[in-house]
């Protein structure tokens, strides 16, 4: 069992983080691979407690923070109140939060990652809870949505049409997402250098920094500054959780509904960035792409060396307008944007 941690009434999100925090320690510099040849050896199963990529504990604390502001707003509250919990208490907690996941609008994928993180954090501080995490449960918590043809709307106009008169905040964060391709859950971490004509979105998935140019945009630059007053504002009032949870997916639910769209998730918006961006780069000149991606690659602190490198890469491949819209999703790899924008590897 996970061992106990200092402030018994701190938030219960925190016991997870931390929690997290432990299992990176134990497996960092440590490779799975090795793990489980140790645990075979041991007693012949291969699996391993610890988390071992950075990435993966990005990802992990993401869900676990979650759980932890569902399992809040349940009015389980504090680490204290999580203990006195049964596990069979626990696991009806589970359920719930993976059915609203579910009706969230998750997709079968994410659903696993949730699965994913819960199975490695929840049983190292129960060892009870293990026995839930079985192959009916899991198959049952996964069963999300299906993969769309589109992963964009139709008809993104009248969704956001229909927003604005749901409610004002809600729009604010679907436009920043359009407008940048980002994450949901960045949107609050957004930063506005006004000089540069750029935001930038600090540690987003992967720990990686991700920045988002506006020079050659500057009308959409205007649109992110004013919705990202009207975040700041409700900001003020309500944490970024509460809002996400309780008031945008819902409207962005009822916009759909009242726009004849079928409901995708926010995602789409990201797509929809991806998408355009692309569109729009692919009318530049050679000369013009190729200098705009040295930028980019510049600014994210990269050797000359490395600059000719990349790009020799990408000139071969044909790609650069693709490498453009990678670094601006904040991908590492161009397979990942081809994705995005429906494209072949070429």
């Amino acid at each position: 069992m996970a061992k106990e941690y200092r402030g018994r009434h701190n938030k219960v999100k925190y016991l997870f983080i931390n929690t997290a925090k432990e299992l990176f320690e134990m497996g960092k510099g440590k490779s799975k691979h090795q793990a489980f040849l140790e645990s075979y050896e041991r007693d012949r199963t291969r699996q391993s407690q610890a988390i071992h990529s950075y990435s993966t504990f990005c990802t992990y604390t993401e869900v676990v923070a979650k759980f932890g502001d569902f399992l809040y707003e349940k009015g389980v509250k504090y680490e204290s109140n999580f203990r006195e919990l049964t596990a069979d208490k626990v696991y009806e907690y589970i359920d719930e939060y993976f059915e609203k996941q579910k009706t969230d609008g998750l997709s079968k994928k994410t659903l696993q990652k949730h699965i994913s993180a819960l199975a490695k954090i929840l049983p190292h501080i129960n060892p009870e809870l293990k026995k839930f995490f079985n192959a009916d449960n899991r198959m049952r918590w996964r069963n999300g949505k299906e993969p769309q043809d589109c992963d964009r709307y139709n008809n993104t106009d009248k969704i956001l049409e229909n927003l604005r008169k749901i409610d004002e905040t809600s729009y604010a964060i679907a436009m920043i997402q359009l407008k940048t391709g980002a994450r949901v859950g960045d949107v609050k971490k957004l930063t506005l250098d006004e000089e540069n004509k750029r935001v930038f979105f600090p540690r987003s998935k992967g720990g990686r920094d991700r920045f988002v140019y506006f020079d050659r945009f500057q009308e959409d630059f205007e649109t992110v500054k004013q919705c990202k007053q009207i975040l700041d504002r409700a900001l003020e009032q309500k944490r970024f959780s509460e809002i996400r949870e309780n008031e945008y997916y819902q409207a962005l639910r009822k916009a759909c509904r009242k726009a004849g769209e079928p409901y995708h998730g926010s995602h789409a918006f990201r797509y929809q960035f991806a998408q355009e961006l692309y569109e729009k780069i692919k009318e530049w000149a050679p000369q013009e792409q190729e200098e705009y991606y040295r930028r980019i690659l510049r600014d994210r602190g990269k050797s000359e060396k490395e600059i000719k490198k990349a790009m020799n890469s990408v000139k071969e491949k044909d790609a650069v307008a693709e490498a453009i819209v990678s670094e601006s999703l904040g991908h590492s790899r161009l397979d990942i944007s081809r994705q995005y924008l429906k494209l072949r590897a070429k």
